[in-house]
């Protein structure tokens, strides 16, 4: 890779107490999702709805229900028929200025904002207003049934009502990660590169030669019985937690599910996306929409994602403007969502990269 696409946006690494107290043992294995309704193994299941339940934080003892840190979104907007669930944190004061720009954070597929819990609290801190959303199908967002094709140009038309409607000012930087609907945000971004001033993408595949991880291929199996019913339960826990070096804490894990455990829909949202799109037709596009990306754009790739190779990554960026970095010197051992491996380390480069003019 020659130098002039590389910056240097050190991380720190964690220490052995950070880890020995936020990652204790959850079932990490691939397997792909079940024809059952029921969650294969529920482990802590909710009795009652999640509406009903107060999240208390195991460290501090705070109530952390109808925050950004509780299992679902608090927030919402309603535009195009839709509501549409968000998260947020409190910018300090101290540290806001106007020209500080503010954050949207997207999530993959089988995903939600959930992931994004630390960074926003951890770039309020730094003093940016900062909103992570739920795609159309997760986390708390509408689980359409009829109205909504989930195709690639349905996710991006939707994104875009949204994003018109959030309370965010425009441009912001636009924080991306993930499989389908990494994809999709990034379309997003290169049509609309007016609304984004820099571009952070996380673990996303990019390179025309990536594959689908094993759970999202099982949709596209060449036969019909081999593919997942349309109301198989979808294992968020599991597909959250894998791809990562460490294990993931039982809490986590039942948020990423509780999308899934509360609603059935969410789980058929996940079997119309894989059919409503092509996964080479999507990295094609975005590989053609990014010759002309023009924008400072940050990668942060964590090394030891089981899904995507870096090589991979850094062919595709050997093609692309030098506006695209890569960061580099990371020392933190990430994997695939390093944003929720390790939020604490990786966030220090995305405030450096943002705020530099």
């Amino acid at each position: 890779m020659q130098s002039m696409k590389t910056g240097y946006f050190p991380v720190v690494a964690p220490s052995a107490e950070q880890f020995s107290t936020r990652h204790v043992s959850i079932l990490r294995s691939q397997p792909t999702p079940t024809s059952s309704k029921k969650r294969p193994t529920p482990a802590l299941q909710w009795r009652v709805k999640s509406s009903e339940l107060e999240e208390v934080d195991p460290m501090t003892g705070e109530i952390i229900s109808g925050t950004s840190m509780g299992f679902l979104a608090p927030s919402s907007i309603d535009v195009g028929g839709f509501t549409w669930a968000y998260r947020t944190a409190d910018v300090n004061p101290k540290e806001a200025t106007p020209d500080k720009l503010p954050v949207l954070c997207l999530h993959g597929i089988g995903s939600s904002s959930y992931s994004y819990r630390n960074v926003i609290r951890l770039l309020g801190t730094a003093g940016h207003t900062t909103i992570a959303l739920d795609f159309l199908g997760h986390g708390a967002s509408s689980k359409p049934t009829s109205s909504f094709d989930y195709s690639s140009e349905s996710y991006i038309a939707s994104l875009n009502q949204a994003i018109d409607a959030l309370p965010l000012n425009k441009p912001f930087v636009l924080i991306v990660h993930g499989y389908i609907l990494g994809q999709v945000a990034l379309l997003w971004a290169a049509r609309n590169q007016d609304k984004v001033a820099k571009l952070v993408i996380f673990n996303t595949p990019l390179s025309l030669k990536s594959k689908l991880r094993p759970e999202l291929a099982a949709y596209k199996a060449p036969l019909a019985f081999m593919r997942p019913k349309p109301d198989a339960y979808f294992d968020a826990a599991n597909f959250n937690a894998a791809g990562s070096p460490y294990a993931m804490q039982r809490k986590d894990a039942d948020a990423y599910a509780a999308a899934y455990d509360n609603d059935p829909a969410a789980s058929a949202v996940i079997y119309r996306t894989m059919e409503a799109i092509d996964f080479s037709t999507l990295l094609s596009e975005v590989n053609e929409e990014y010759y002309s990306w023009k924008n400072p754009a940050l990668m942060i790739h964590g090394g030891a994602d089981s899904f995507l190779d870096l090589k991979l990554v850094l062919d595709w960026l050997e093609t692309k403007r030098t506006c695209i970095q890569m960061a580099t010197g990371i020392e933190a051992k990430v994997g695939h969502m390093p944003h929720e491996d390790f939020a604490e380390g990786v966030t220090p480069a995305i405030v450096k990269f943002i705020q530099e003019a």
